[in-house]
């Protein structure tokens, strides 16, 4: 017999990239993935988060109202400048 050399290739399926949030393709843009418990949250729950925290912190004292006014414009800089 004959020696014949066979060449098999196997499919792969690509990896699935991650968004800019950090959550895998077929899941929204807008939700962020928690990354200790791996849990989908949408991003109007991180911002309300956020904003709520940035505004209690300044209500309660643990930062000054001007300092908290500054990293709230910040950070509303910086998401404009990053969706450019």
């Amino acid at each position: 017999m004959a020696d014949e050399t066979t060449s098999t290739t196997t499919a792969t399926k690509p990896k699935a990239v991650p968004n800019k949030n950090g959550a895998a393709k077929g899941v929204a843009a807008d939700n962020y993935q928690l990354p200790v418990v791996g849990v989908h949250v949408p991003a109007r729950i991180i911002d309300a988060g956020f904003w709520g925290g940035l505004a209690g912190a300044a209500a309660l004292g643990a930062i000054d109202p001007p300092l908290a006014i500054l990293v709230g414009a910040g950070v509303v800089v910086a998401r404009h400048h990053a969706k450019k």
